[in-house]
């Protein structure tokens, strides 16, 4: 019963949040367990930021950068979703001891609000590995946001 009243409380948050703003800035951390690809099972920790464009089709833009054992990966993902779930996909860069620098692709499905869960692959030169993640993102609001008519706010209308 407790998690039904999170998940109205979640809906109705990602519906006001759609409702009054056009842009939103999120940012967290993640963490993600890592499989595959002839390796041994590694914890990465990852800061990641987004920029989505709420108005009319959901799509977003995300800039992360992940610490993994001996290796640090830099990404970009364009995404789309539906506020709780979506997909996205982008260019990933990979430098490490003993494995040198890898280009390649990351692809990533996740459902969230402000918790999230994630599973991706990490497609890299003669490399799939996959992984599975949670993250938390705090949103920020950046432009769109009801004013009054004349198209300023008004929060020191009674100053004098």
């Amino acid at each position: 019963m407790r998690i039904h009243k999170i998940l109205v409380i979640a809906l109705l948050l990602v519906t006001s949040l759609n409702a009054s703003a056009q842009s939103i800035w999120t940012i967290g951390p993640m963490l993600h367990v890592n499989f595959g690809g002839g390796q041994k099972k590694s914890v990465s920790f990852a800061i990641e930021t987004a920029y989505w464009n709420v108005n009319k089709w959901p799509y977003s833009v995300d800039f992360g950068i992940e610490f993994d054992r001996k290796k640090t990966r830099f990404y970009s993902e364009f995404q789309t979703g539906i506020g709780v779930a979506g997909i996205s996909a982008g260019p990933v860069f990979q430098v490490g001891k003993g494995s040198g620098a890898k280009l390649g692709l990351q692809v990533t499905s996740w459902v969230n609000y402000y918790l999230g869960f994630d599973y991706r692959m990490i497609f890299l030169r003669n490399e799939k590995r996959m992984g599975v993640g949670t993250y938390v993102k705090v949103p920020i609001a950046t432009h769109g946001l009801e004013s009054s008519s004349s198209g300023h706010s008004h929060w020191d209308s009674d100053w004098d």
